[in-house]
């Protein structure tokens, strides 16, 4: 080696000495820039390289989460509940904020429209809409506000469709005089709490002036619908089955209207008849808000639970011919083990009435008259003379030859629209499966028995449900 190199060398290792003494930060970094020359990178530079990678990587995480959460908002479509046939988007959203802000949550201690407890006694406050021009309705709900106001304008548009479908069967709408309350709870404990029947979805109460639990002063005297949502506060994910299913029976009750007693003092409920009551409310609990009444009309025998129960049972012991339904009371209904065969050929009876052309309608017409005259046929009273004074009615408006033709006219519709080699309705695997019921069999209506298919079986209704619960499915 040179001496010039030697000199170079001893004067670089002194330098290095004399930094280290005094500052070794320094030292390790000019060390540092001499191995960097030679690629050599300490831990600390790669840490600092990482960091840098690290912070760079989370960015633009973040931008391609935000970027997938604004293509699915724009994706998204705003749904409008209620919104009208002929109302544009900016009139509907109008109205949609002034119902919001006219809901307002119950004040603590005001008791006037009841007092709630959820199920472990802890009492909670509702969300309340006193209703609004053509929302003839008390509107509560302990879930949110916005649910509150999109079940208002959902109920809104509920009685004016079915308000439509009752004119074209009846010729006349319903004469609303008070309001209707309808609550709707998030949990079944609640529900329960609240009144709610054991083994129901949803109830409605017409008679709950006799009940008493509400302050003097609240509007909604008569008539309260009830119903939960299993936990769910998404509204459009909500199944509405059960709130179209009682909201028929609030609608048919406003229309039948109240007796009052013979000091005039107390007005006691028109009961119509079970298999009616319950068959209209089975055709309206499918109805679909986004097709036009009519249309409904036409697609009454092709889709619900009960089709494809009515086409495997008849002609089959599981039948009951009409005489059968015309003398059943609700006590008859409930505890012979065929509830819901029951509200199956209910529903066919009324299916036939709606749809069955002018034959069936005259029919659905002249029950509809005899009903709020004088009341069903066969009433749970003990009092045998009102029960003799309303079967006579009933039966001079409908004597055997009478009754015998409405059979017929059933049955024949029956036979036309739900035949045993139809064509599946929609749903019908589902609605057979979560029944218990096999849908392979079509000759009759044939229940699940084996141990072993039963457990697939609610292997697989439970799997439908949780496939539905997370897909896009909306409930109208």
């Amino acid at each position: 080696m040179s001496g010039s190199r030697i000199f170079k060398l001893a004067n670089f290792v002194l330098a290095v000495l004399i930094v280290a003494i005094l500052w070794p930060g320094a030292a390790a970094a000019l060390i540092q820039e001499v191995r960097a020359d030679r690629s050599v990178m300490t831990s600390a530079t790669q840490n600092n390289d990482s960091d840098t990678e690290g912070r760079k990587k989370k960015k633009k995480k973040r931008k391609s989460k935000k970027k997938k959460r604004k293509k699915r908002k724009k994706g998204k479509k705003k749904i409008r509940w209620g919104q009208k046939r002929n109302e544009s988007d900016e009139k509907y959203d109008k109205r949609f904020k002034r119902l919001l802000k006219r809901i307002k949550q119950d004040k603590a201690g005001d008791y006037r429209g009841g007092r709630f407890e959820d199920e472990s006694g802890n009492e909670i406050r509702l969300w309340t809409h006193m209703g609004h021009p053509g929302c003839p309705f008390i509107i509560r709900s302990d879930i949110s506000k916005e649910f509150t106001a999109h079940l208002a304008m959902y109920m809104e548009m509920l009685h004016r469709e079915f308000s439509t479908a009752y004119r074209i069967l009846l010729g006349f709408p319903a004469d609303v005089k008070e309001p209707v309350e309808i609550i709707t709870f998030a949990d079944r404990g609640t529900y329960m709490k609240a009144g709610g029947l054991p083994s129901s979805g949803g109830q409605f109460g017409f008679a709950m002036h006799f009940a008493n639990d509400r302050g003097q002063s609240w509007p909604a005297r008569h008539y309260r619908m009830m119903q939960f949502t299993r936990g769910i506060t998404d509204f459009a994910k909500w199944p509405k089955g059960v709130l179209k299913h009682e909201s028929c029976h609030m609608e048919l009750y406003l229309r039948v209207g109240y007796k009052l007693d013979p000091t005039g003092t107390i007005g006691f409920p028109i009961i119509p008849p079970i298999w009616w009551n319950e068959g209209q409310a089975g055709v309206f609990e499918n109805w679909d808000f986004r097709k036009t009444v009519d249309e409904n009309f036409d697609e009454i025998p092709n889709r619900g639970r009960y089709a494809p129960m009515i086409r495997r049972m008849f002609d089959t012991k599981d039948w009951k011919d009409f005489d059968y339904y015309w003398t059943i009371n609700r006590g008859k209904w409930d505890s012979e083990g065929r509830v819901l065969k029951n509200y199956a050929q209910g529903w066919s009876i009324c299916a036939y009435m709606m749809t069955g052309g002018l034959k069936g309608r005259n029919d659905f017409r002249r029950i509809f008259d005899l009903t709020k005259r004088v009341g069903t046929n066969n009433p749970d009273i003990s009092f045998s003379d009102r029960k003799i004074q309303f079967s006579r009615a009933w039966a001079e408006v409908f004597p055997e030859e009478a009754q015998a033709k409405l059979s017929k006219n059933w049955e024949g519709w029956v036979q036309e629209h739900l035949p045993k080699d139809g064509e599946s309705v929609v749903d019908e695997e589902f609605n057979l499966r979560s029944h218990g019921y096999d849908p392979d069999t079509t000759a009759r209506l044939q229940p699940i028995t084996d141990e072993k298919k039963q457990k697939e079986n609610d292997e697989w209704v439970k799997k439908e449900e949780k496939r539905r619960k997370k897909g896009k499915m909306i409930e109208w």
